[in-house]
């Protein structure tokens, strides 16, 4: 269940139909929309945002990667010093102050985890270590997994919100931001533009699109990235997509995702790839990860059952077939609801 946020993030399997058009951070020539290209979080962040003026559009662009920025420095493991990667190191019985904005997304985090039955946990990262998913990969013996998978749960953690601190209770648990940090960042980055002038806007981060306003968002083949897939509607909501495709390490003759499933302590069965669509890029980050762990069946199960609840969501599996065969498309009921969609 682990996606980096930092160095070789992959290439995209989802991203907006008007790619943005300036590299290096250079803004775009259209008055009233910039559009720009900026390296963060170990991959790259597209931005085109829509204002009154050019002026207005630029400044709301610039806020947009600042607050990414800002975020990738607060929740960055990779990274000494932010709150969660002093956390990770602190002795077991600690108090770690982490400040109120972290504690408050870490107690959100925690309570998904609960949500999806541990589909999903941001706890995995001794997982993590044990599958070595940040270095070149390697396969762990039955008492290594053994031991990462007795360090990993929310209860290795306790959470403070009043005091905006937190203790590690195991001196092998770590939390990962992976299949979290990008989400939120993209919820405090479109706040920001919203906050700078921006009339609508798309920030793609590393494939996960947050919409503000409508687009159409193509989904790639999981086994053939440079394929359309299917195409999407996206208003007012974030589209994520996760799969094992970009980023799996090959060690020996097996290959190892890098999306783990934190009940078995495996990687998670490669059958293509999950798509959510959900009003935050949070909430959007969080279930695909989720879904893609479940796979097609009980994933659009807990779809089901989390709409039930009252949670905006809506999934898309993609099936590989045959090499001769486009995926199998598995959707909850109103994924392509919206209009004007299409679909190849």
């Amino acid at each position: 269940m682990w996606a980096a946020l930092g160095p070789g993030a992959g290439s995209p399997l989802a991203f907006p139909a008007h790619a943005a058009a300036a590299a290096g951070g250079r803004s775009a020539q259209a008055a009233g929309r910039v559009e720009r290209r900026l390296v963060t979080m170990g991959t790259v962040l597209s931005v085109s945002v829509s204002g009154p003026d050019r002026a207005t559009a630029l400044a709301a662009s610039e806020a947009a990667a600042r607050e990414i920025e800002r975020v990738e420095a607060l929740l960055s493991t990779w990274k000494e010093g932010g709150p969660l990667a002093r956390l990770n190191s602190a002795r077991p019985g600690q108090h770690v102050a982490i400040g109120e904005e972290t504690a408050r997304v870490l107690a959100q985090v925690l309570a998904w985890s609960q949500r999806t039955g541990r589909a999903f946990d941001p706890t995995v990262l001794p997982l993590a270590k044990a599958w070595d998913l940040r270095g070149r990969g390697r396969i762990p013996s039955a008492d290594e997994l053994l031991r990462a998978r007795s360090a990993v749960g929310p209860d290795r953690f306790r959470l403070d919100r009043v005091e905006a601190s937190a203790v590690r209770l195991d001196a092998a648990a770590g939390i990962d931001e992976g299949a979290w940090g990008k989400g939120y960042a993209l919820d405090r980055a479109m706040a920001a533009a919203a906050g700078a002038g921006a009339t609508d806007a798309v920030l793609d981060l590393g494939g996960q699109v947050l919409v503000r306003g409508r687009e159409s968002v193509a989904i790639a083949d999981p086994r053939h990235r440079d394929r359309v897939a299917a195409r999407v509607i996206v208003e007012n909501a974030s589209l994520s997509t996760s799969g094992n495709s970009e980023r799996a390490r090959t060690v020996g003759r097996r290959r190892v995702g890098h999306l783990l499933d934190p009940q078995t302590g495996a990687p998670a069965p490669d059958f293509g790839s999950a798509t959510v669509r959900a009003p935050s890029g949070l909430t959007a980050d969080v279930l695909s990860t989720a879904f893609f762990v479940l796979g097609p069946r009980r994933g659009l199960e807990l779809s089901e059952s989390l709409r039930r609840q009252g949670i905006a969501n809506e999934a898309l599996f993609l099936v590989a077939q045959g090499d001769g065969d486009g995926p199998q498309r598995l959707a909850s009921p109103h994924f392509f609801a919206l209009p004007e969609v299409a679909v190849p």
